[in-house]
């Protein structure tokens, strides 16, 4: 039956994607979206669609929470060139019946850049910022295959303009044996982000439709030594880019720690169960032509485990190297 899914899987997707897909290198809307988010998945090259296992879910395949049962809160810090800034946090947490829901944000701006009049003389300043805001819900279907939506707003502002759409994304996580993971996740399914400028800039203004593309994403991963080591690969490919190469692989130092567990049907609290925690991390990986490092460290203390994850990205296309920082709280 896992065989027979699994083949259905890479049908469906070898069919699908080059039918709504093309190639080029144009910009689109959202572009701040394709850069990636977290610490620890940046650190393995961006290939997080077959493990999406915490507040990162929701962006590289919301199907993935409902497989790591753990509330989970946390933010993101990037450190970026050209005075630009990309913030997220994200709240993850369990709800009966083998699901999860999620709420997160990513804020992205430019302050301070200089307008110019026709002439090309400088008359003042404005900003530029936007923000995605997702709600998302997951849940495992069978033991093998667990799937996962979000509904996201889009917002995003220049100057005095503002425009906004809301969108949709789609992911499933396919389970082979105990160590074998197949994701595959769609993005931006809705509307493009219409611009109205027709109020603001007297007759030179008019409407404008910004494409917003769909992304396919599909990935593999497979851990070992008892998950001390997990290996990844994704490709990623949108209706505005050539595909995209993601690899990255991670160990772990795992501790072993005995906590306390609610019991949800009966409501109350029972001892001696012992789960193995993270305690630290090393990773590696490639990033479209973009070399990747980073780190984990975290520190298990009962029910809660939390910590700090550090990535750090290798320049690409004339671009300067970047820092991103994600703390987290397990509980």
């Amino acid at each position: 039956m896992r065989k027979t899914f699994l083949i259905i899987l890479l049908f469906l997707l070898t069919t699908f994607i080059p039918v709504y897909s093309e190639t080029g290198k144009a910009g689109y809307a959202g572009a701040y979206l394709r850069f990636g988010l977290g610490a620890r998945p940046l650190g393995m090259g961006g290939a997080f669609c077959a493990i999406a296992d915490g507040i990162e879910s929701p962006y590289y395949n919301p199907a993935g929470m409902a497989l790591n049962p753990a509330r989970q809160i946390g933010f993101t810090y990037h450190n970026l060139t050209l005075d630009r800034n990309l913030n997220s946090v994200a709240m993850v947490f369990p709800v009966r019946n083998q699901a999860a829901m999620a709420l997160s944000w990513i804020n992205s701006s430019v302050s301070d850049v200089v307008m110019r009049d026709t002439d090309r003389n400088p008359i003042g300043d404005f900003g530029n910022s936007h923000n995605s805001i997702a709600l998302s819900f997951s849940k495992i279907i069978v033991d093998y295959f667990s799937v996962g939506a979000n509904l996201r707003y889009i917002q995003s502002k220049l100057d005095e303009l503002n425009a906004f759409t809301v969108v949709a994304d789609i992911g499933g996580i396919f389970k082979y044996k105990r160590n074998i993971k197949v994701g595959l996740s769609v993005q931006n399914l809705g509307p493009d982000l219409r611009w109205d400028s027709s109020n603001y800039w007297g007759s030179g203004g008019k409407e404008y439709d910004d494409e917003f593309p769909v992304v396919f994403r599909i990935g593999g991963a497979g851990s070992f030594l008892d998950e001390a080591v997990i290996t990844t690969v994704d490709v990623v490919k949108d209706t505005q880019l050539d595909f995209k190469i993601h690899a990255g692989c991670e160990y772990w130092l795992l501790k072993q720690v005995n906590v306390v567990l609610p019991d949800e049907e009966a409501e109350e609290e029972f001892e001696g169960a012992t789960l193995k925690r993270k305690v630290f991390g090393i990773r590696t990986g490639y990033d479209d032509g973009s070399l990747t490092f980073g780190a984990s460290l975290y520190y298990p203390y009962g029910r809660f485990h939390g910590g700090l994850d550090y990535a750090y990205m290798t320049g690409k296309r004339d671009e300067g190297s970047y820092h991103i920082l994600t703390g987290r709280i397990l509980f």
